[in-house]
């Protein structure tokens, strides 16, 4: 068993406005899992994706997001999660005037994604 801080482990700055941090996967020693936790300041974004090999569901932990999911966006609180299919184009965006966190959750460690 491992037990992790997450105020502990490193963060990367994978877009403008976006912190995040591998709280489970391959770079902590597991083998089909990988956990992100991103926090959005306000403007933030993950930009439109898919993921052609894996789903992904991404959990609001804190904050309000406009969730791109298809064709569809919807405003969504803390609370809710947005499950993205296999090959789904999905964003996550940051409208509000506060900060955002969310959790990305793969079942892979291998995970990919092409940008659309």
């Amino acid at each position: 068993m491992a037990i992790f801080l997450h105020k502990d482990l490193p963060t990367e700055e994978p877009y403008p406005k976006a912190k995040a941090r591998q709280v489970a996967g391959s770079k902590l020693g597991n083998v089909s899992l990988t956990i992100s936790e991103v926090t959005l300041q306000p403007g933030g974004r993950i930009p439109l994706h898919i993921h052609p090999g894996h789903e992904e569901a991404v959990l609001i932990v804190e904050g309000t997001v406009d969730a791109v999911l298809g064709d569809e966006t919807r405003t969504v609180t803390a609370g809710a999660t947005v499950v993205a299919p296999q090959g789904v184009k999905h964003s996550i965006v940051n409208n509000s005037n506060r900060q955002a966190r969310i959790m990305g959750c793969f079942p892979t460690v291998n995970v990919t994604r092409e940008f659309v």
